[in-house]
């Protein structure tokens, strides 16, 4: 039982890694805010599949000059 239970959460792991792996989009798995020189920024890093990308937005708690928290999914730029 405890087998069947286990080989059913590695499946549906290794299929969403692969959806990630072929697909254009990334999944959060961190948000911090740093302190920049003027302002603060929101650093937001994704796991693509094939490895993580880091992106950063202007942070703002009221959500109006930038971003008070990260986007749960990430479109990955194609490399030029």
């Amino acid at each position: 039982m405890l087998l069947k239970i286990l080989s059913g959460v590695l499946g549906v792991a290794g299929l969403c890694w692969l959806a990630l792996l072929f697909s254009s989009r990334a999944i959060l798995v961190s948000e911090r805010v740093e302190a920049a020189a003027l302002h603060q920024q929101l650093v937001c890093t994704y796991f693509t599949g094939s490895g993580t990308m880091r992106k950063e937005y202007w942070y703002s708690k009221s959500d109006r000059f930038g971003r008070a928290a990260c986007p749960r999914w990430e479109s990955v730029r194609e490399p030029e």
